[in-house]
């Protein structure tokens, strides 16, 4: 059996078009181009969030738009926009959006990313702002000051006081 039988219909589902699930997706691709591999990158919206640079839309900053299915043109890999809503290891079935579509694979690569959890610390989910996601990070912008934050040589007398954890 050659190595391209061998791998012949073999079908790659990516959960989460993160930094991870993104490049994961294009090396398979790119590493069993000839081999009839099929890659299928699942992931809930069609634009690509750069969590590292998150603070700079919340300080008011323009990103870059990145599409996805843009990313993926000539590639090879299929994208669904959706939602993995159920695993079936069993029958290796993911199903997307309760059951819009349901996609069968071989391998599963799980690169859904993580989240902040405000609700873990007192007080957090009141008066802490997150960088999670493009939505986060725009609510965070409409309470900052116009400009966003900028430092300041007298501390004591600044009105706003900006911190990133991370």
């Amino acid at each position: 059996m050659s190595h391209q039988d061998q791998y012949a219909e073999h079908r790659i589902v990516v959960l989460g078009a993160g930094y991870t699930g993104m490049l994961a997706a294009l090396r398979l691709a790119r590493r069993t181009r000839r081999t009839g591999v099929r890659v299928t990158l699942v992931n809930p919206s069609d634009r690509f969030t750069e969590r590292l640079r998150l603070h700079q839309l919340a300080a008011g900053q323009e990103l870059a738009d990145h599409r996805i299915p843009d990313l993926l043109a000539g590639t090879g890999v299929a994208f669904v926009r959706g939602t993995a809503t159920a695993l079936d290891t069993a029958a290796r079935t993911v199903t997307v959006d309760g059951g819009a579509a349901v996609l069968p694979y071989d391998t599963l690569v799980y690169a859904l990313g993580s989240g902040p959890d405000t609700s873990r610390v007192p007080g957090a989910d009141a008066h802490a702002h997150t960088l999670g996601g493009r939505d986060a990070a725009l609510a965070l912008a409409g309470r900052l000051p116009p400009g966003g934050c900028a430092r300041s040589r007298r501390p004591a007398r600044a009105r706003w006081r900006c911190a990133a954890r991370g």
